[in-house]
């Protein structure tokens, strides 16, 4: 039977074409997916490229003829397409990531661990999720998120008050594709005395967020660390949630003003991890004072629902625009979902912490909300 032209054409690039077959027979058992063509080099990706016009493309990152990248590189100056890099663990590295970004790669995925032929259905959910994902991204089809969310609010008998908090304001930032260099660009210019915890989620596999985390201390005066169990939640630290972990923040136990970091194994609507989602969720449904939930470039919808629970408990949603958005999918789904209070460029985001943080009015901020 075959498939309607309206479905998501996939191009996909191996060298091996036993890999090619297996990838295409995963693809090709989801009704809104099929594989357009199949390319062993960068030269056959290119003719065939130009020849289907796919809505993405699956390659292999060790691709024959993309030496330095150069067939990702003609790929966005000739034929501009969405590209999903499969990559083995020990070849990604924080750069690699951002130099991938900026030449079109709108997800990454890690191959199976090595084997003379690896498993590639092991991965297929994650591999299916992420070509559908592209495509939302690209022709986004607005969806009533709201009639779907369910807010689960714990409710808690009153307790005395044993302890004043440590912080009073909480801000949330979430992110994903080209989420690390726009992380970079609002952390150096926060002010130096930050009287607010800042928690960063941003989709890296395990052991990329140390790196990170080293460069965001380079740029800023605030003390950046990576999350750890029972971490503190204080002023002027900033806590980079680790590659691959869903972290959360929990109260202290007996104290309920005053809250550290945990993590959780409860299932997210992403494959992505960490999840901004349960990030902010976590935060929206604690007993903080003022919280700040920010959503900024990034493939699929990870932040919608975790930037409702924040908005409907009185908190502050800021999206980043399209204009300085690497994907705009994230952020443009919070903004779709019309729970965001403003919609920003990437320049403006570390002047509006400043001044949230500073309790300076900022109703009047000029944006783009919509």
């Amino acid at each position: 039977m075959l498939k309607s032209a309206k479905g998501i054409k996939v191009l996909i690039a191996d060298q091996s074409s036993h890999t090619r077959l297996v990838l295409e027979s995963i693809l090709s058992e989801e009704v809104e997916i099929y594989v357009a063509g199949l390319a062993a080099d960068g030269d056959e990706l290119l003719k065939c490229l130009k020849k289907q016009e796919p809505h993405v493309i699956l390659v292999n990152y060790d691709l024959p003829k993309n030496n330095r990248l150069f067939t990702f590189k003609r790929i966005f100056s000739e034929a501009p397409t969405p590209i999903i890099l499969m990559v083995k663990r020990e070849q990604l590295t924080l750069e690699l990531i951002q130099e991938t970004t900026a030449l079109g790669v709108f997800a990454i995925v890690l191959k199976p661990e090595h084997k003379k032929y690896p498993d590639f259905r092991t991965i297929a959910p994650e591999l299916i999720h992420k070509v559908k994902a592209v495509k939302d991204t690209i022709n986004w089809d607005v969806q009533q998120m709201l009639e779907h969310l369910t807010q689960q609010v714990e409710t808690e008998k009153a307790k005395p008050r044993v302890a004043k908090p440590l912080v009073e304001k909480v801000i949330v930032i979430g992110a994903s594709t080209g989420g690390t260099q726009a992380i970079e660009q609002i952390v150096k210019e926060l002010a130096d005395n930050l009287q607010a915890t800042i928690l960063v989620a941003v989709h890296l596999p395990a052991g990329f967020t140390k790196s990170l985390t080293e460069r965001l201390q380079g740029h800023t005066k605030l003390t950046v660390t990576e999350g750890r169990q029972g971490l503190l939640l204080k002023p002027n630290k900033l806590i980079v949630a680790p590659g691959g972990r869903n972290m959360v923040i929990q109260p202290i136990i007996g104290n309920t003003k005053n809250y550290k970091i945990s993590f959780t194994d409860e299932l997210a609507n992403s494959y992505d991890r960490p999840s901004v989602d349960l990030l902010m969720q976590s935060v929206a449904n604690s007993n903080i004072k003022q919280v700040l939930g920010i959503v900024l470039t990034g493939m699929g919808k990870d932040g919608t629902i975790g930037a409702t629970t924040i908005h409907k408990r009185g908190g502050t949603v800021v999206a980043q625009d399209e204009a300085s958005s690497a994907i705009f999918g994230m952020a443009k789904s919070v903004i779709d979902s019309g729970i965001s209070h403003h919609v920003l460029p990437l320049s403006d985001i570390p002047h509006f912490i400043n001044s949230y943080v500073a309790g300076i009015n900022t109703v009047g901020v000029a944006d783009d909300t919509l």
